[in-house]
């Protein structure tokens, strides 16, 4: 699958780029957050994503329909959306947030 990022913070964050201002999440997050993202990168499908059982990987409902998430450790997750690119049929992991699990 290919990633791609919604969240300019996200992104400079993964490729190591500079970012304004104080972290918002320490290292130890940002190590788990770039794991996560190698590890859903690799699947060549959802049906493979899914079979990964340390991710947890779910649909979520209500307000956030059509958003999945998946661990990055056992406070923060990491929501996205999957698109399907019709010509190439590439699945498209679009990375959306990273939220502290149990805050609003």
């Amino acid at each position: 699958m290919q990633n791609q990022f919604n969240d300019e913070y996200l992104e400079k964050v993964y490729s190591n780029q500079a970012v304004k201002g104080k972290p918002v999440f320490s290292e130890q997050v940002i190590l788990q957050f770039k794991k996560t993202v190698v590890r859903i990168k690799h699947p060549e499908n959802t049906i493979e994503l899914r079979q990964q059982k340390g991710l947890h990987f779910e649909a979520l409902k209500g307000d956030k329909k059509g958003l999945y998430l998946v661990r990055v450790n056992k406070q923060y997750r990491l929501e996205f959306k999957i698109e399907n690119d019709i010509i190439t049929l590439v699945e498209i992991i679009l990375i959306e947030h990273l939220s502290k699990h149990y805050e609003t």
